[in-house]
């Protein structure tokens, strides 16, 4: 097998997928075919949302809300991005909302970034520079030893295979793979706590609103951690974005404010449901729920006007509770060539995406070129020392400075 003869399928089509995929183009390795189930654009928890209020398409930024950069290898796909126009800096403010209704700047918080046109941005720039097929759902993939390759169900036979997602879709992808150590560190446990004597992987799953308000909130901040309550975060999706969250289709859209809502993991364990078939009843309950609380923390009470849209879904996979205990940011078993990268293996934040999959590009090239070894298989998690909606590591000495 030669590195540039070598084939690698991609199963999910989020950051660190992607970023695995641009890595392994830069390392020689361009036979490479990245899957994705979305129907609308690739990126898994980096992505936006659309809402139509009467004739204007407003953009949300649904799950990911802002990242930050610590690390250096980060730092020139980050600059990469804004070279391009993908990303932006977001200068806030963004802080915590106390339980006493007080705002806090948060001091420790050196840069923020987002998408441009909403966190879609990032992954629609990355996929842009690799093969991505959408909307494609695998669901069988199977080792087969005698020819050393994967059989990716209905997709062809590649040398290397990369799991490239996590949660139950994961877990059942790779059950019956040929593959069990691979399969039990994919094995996922939920909830709204972290269990350390369970050694999987720990998921928690939240709530999302999204809200359009015919007039501006006028609250003195952008984004805030939420203390206290069934709410954990809440962001000005307007402020955020400013030039490009509308996509206008006729109207006028002067004075309207986006809105996002994050619940707790408390909140979404004791609300949860099949995030595929929610019930219409459901969904009032928790738009209520989240509306009369967002009223609450923000001090407008009864004040606080009412939405000419919103929208609720339930995230059932959003942050990682635990990470792997590796150095190796990946996970890549030579043996069957098949190797698993993201955030639950660095930490749960765009940037630990990021270096999961250049980490696995670079293990796949090492091996493709007779060079590489096994990482450790080992069944060993820490815990996350995370926000509730994910990590926001900083560092006073990475300051992204663009040319003018």
């Amino acid at each position: 097998m030669s590195v540039e003869g070598s084939s690698v399928a991609i199963v999910g089509g989020g950051i660190s997928g992607l970023v695995c995929a641009v890595r392994l183009g830069q390392l020689g390795i361009r036979n490479t075919t990245v899957f994705d189930t979305g129907k609308n654009a690739p990126g898994g928890r980096c992505s936006s949302r659309l809402l139509q209020s009467g004739q204007t398409h407003y953009v949300f930024d649904h799950s990911t809300q802002y990242f930050t950069v610590t690390d250096q290898r980060f730092s020139k796909i980050v600059s990469y991005l804004h070279a391009k126009g993908a990303v932006k800096i977001w200068t806030g403010p963004i802080g915590h909302l106390r339980d006493n209704g007080q705002f806090e700047k948060d001091q420790t918080l050196t840069q923020a970034f987002v998408g441009t046109g909403g966190m879609c941005s990032i992954p629609q720039c990355l996929a842009s520079m690799v093969h991505v097929r959408r909307p494609v759902w695998v669901g069988e993939v199977v080792w087969e030893e005698g020819s050393k390759k994967w059989n990716v169900g209905g997709q062809g036979y590649f040398d290397y295979l990369v799991i490239a997602h996590n949660g139950k879709c994961a877990d059942r992808l790779m059950a019956n793979a040929g593959v069990p150590r691979i399969h039990k560190l994919l094995q996922v446990r939920f909830g709204s706590r972290l269990v350390p004597k369970d050694l999987r992987m720990q998921l928690c799953s939240l709530w999302v609103l999204l809200a359009i308000f015919p007039t501006s909130l006028k609250l003195k901040y952008q984004g805030a951690h939420v203390d206290g309550g069934i709410i954990s975060w809440v962001a000005n999706n307007t402020a955020k974005l400013s030039a490009g969250t509308t996509q206008s289709t006729g109207g006028s859209c002067v004075g309207q404010e986006c809105w996002t809502v994050f619940s707790t993991r408390d909140f979404a364990a004791t609300n949860k449901v099949p995030q595929e078939n929610i019930p219409p009843s459901k969904r009032r309950e928790v738009t209520n729920k989240l509306l009369s609380e967002f009223g609450r923390v923000t001090g407008l009470g009864d004040r606080l006007p009412k939405p000419s849209k919103t929208f609720v879904q339930l995230w059932g996979a959003a942050v990682p509770m635990n990470t792997l205990e590796t150095s190796e940011e990946c996970v890549f078993d030579g043996l069957h060539h098949v190797g698993v990268c993201g955030d639950w293996l660095v930490s749960p934040c765009i940037q630990g995406a990021a270096i999961s999959g250049l980490a696995l590009a670079e293990h796949i090239h090492k091996h493709a070129s007779g060079l590489g070894t096994d990482s450790p298989l080992l069944q060993k998690f820490r815990p996350a020392s995370s926000e509730m909606i994910g990590a926001f590591p900083t560092d006073p000495n990475m300051m992204f400075n663009p040319k003018k």
